[in-house]
């Protein structure tokens, strides 16, 4: 039977301890981020959106998380696409996330409803703390210049979210903007019916859930700015809410082309870039084929974008509602770009 090499004197504590540095002195993966982000940073939009900075906690009661603690376990959970529980059960069991959370052996680590709850209570009372937590490492990106705004592209992408087994009847209602009696949110059937996702088709592939619109710098790739939409509404019709008087040139694929978009480019003193698209009886010029064809080159730049965001599993929401779905979007927005500021700055 075949053996494997003991150490003598293993197992005990210090075996353990050197261990633990062995193993996270490689700095891969999430603990790229550890140190290039400045987590301190964040405090004070994270104490203003939890409205820890008005509690007195000298009064007694049991003090909660750091908020910047828990905040990285956020990021650590959208890093790996993991759900409360497994983000619970990943802290304790890997060493590369105690190292990433800065704890120790034994320390005590935030339980799944914990987690929950503090997703919870950054959105409390209309606070938008995955929007602000996403503008707040932005305008990082944008002080150290890596967001030019020389060239941006638009585009969206799926986010999934868990699908619904409704009848026809309640599916009718639900696109109609009704909710349907037996889907009072006060009730647990209630609670667990999305009635803000929708259901549409891309190139005969079915999906349900929301998407995830953004702008992102074509230079960089990072993201500049995003919104997030039921599944169903058109890339179009979120064109004027992601461009602004900012951008020098704007690319987009022909789902964004419109005598519209180009009149509102020419207010926005932006050049136009919009991938031009044939009509039934009406094909494209060589002069547009040519066009499309120097854009693309340029424009595919987001797919890597949303293709990296897929390996992390940030295509997929596994909450209910449009409000959680834009903090999901937000949050994962936010880590994708400091992913790739890692990543530049490696």
């Amino acid at each position: 039977m075949k053996t494997y090499r003991k150490v003598d004197g293993g197992g005990d504590l210090f075996s353990a301890l050197n261990h633990q540095k062995t193993v996270t002195r490689r700095i891969v993966g999430i603990l790229k981020l550890r140190d290039l982000i400045d987590w301190e940073g964040f405090r004070p939009v994270l104490e203003k959106v939890t409205g820890y900075d008005t509690k007195d906690w000298s009064k007694g009661g049991r003090p909660p998380f750091d908020p910047v603690f828990m905040f990285k376990v956020l990021v650590l959970q959208k890093f790996h696409g993991l759900s409360d529980e497994a983000t619970e059960q990943q802290i304790g069991d890997r060493l590369s996330f105690m190292s990433f959370l800065d704890l120790r052996l034994g320390d005590e680590i935030p339980d799944a409803n914990t987690i929950w709850d503090f997703k919870e209570l950054i959105e409390k009372d209309g606070r938008q703390g995955g929007l602000r937590l996403f503008e707040a490492f932005h305008a990082t990106l944008t002080g150290e210049g890596l967001i030019a705004k020389e060239g941006s592209i638009v585009d969206a992408s799926f986010v999934d979210a868990p699908r619904q087994r409704n009848t026809r009847e309640q599916n009718q209602k639900i696109k109609d903007g009704e909710r349907p009696e037996e889907f009072d949110p006060a009730t647990p059937q209630g609670r667990q019916k999305d009635c803000d996702a929708r259901w549409t088709k891309k190139n005969a592939e079915s999906h349900y859930g929301y998407k995830n619109h953004a702008k992102v710098d074509a230079k960089s790739k990072l993201i500049d700015k995003h919104k997030t939409t039921p599944a169903q509404v058109h890339d179009s019709q979120v064109f004027r809410d992601l461009v602004d008087e900012s951008d020098n040139a704007v690319l987009a694929d022909s789902a964004y082309h419109s005598e519209e978009h180009e009149d509102y480019l020419i207010e926005c003193d932006a050049e136009e870039f919009l991938m031009r698209k044939a009509y039934r009886n009406t094909p494209l010029s060589e002069a547009d084929q040519r066009f499309n064809k120097g854009v693309s080159r340029i424009r595919v730049r987001v797919e890597h974008v949303f293709g990296r965001m897929k390996q992390l599993g940030m295509d997929v929401v596994r909450s209910i509602g449009l409000k959680r779905a834009s903090q999901h979007n937000s949050l994962s927005n936010m880590v994708y770009n400091m992913d790739r500021y890692a990543f530049l700055k490696s």
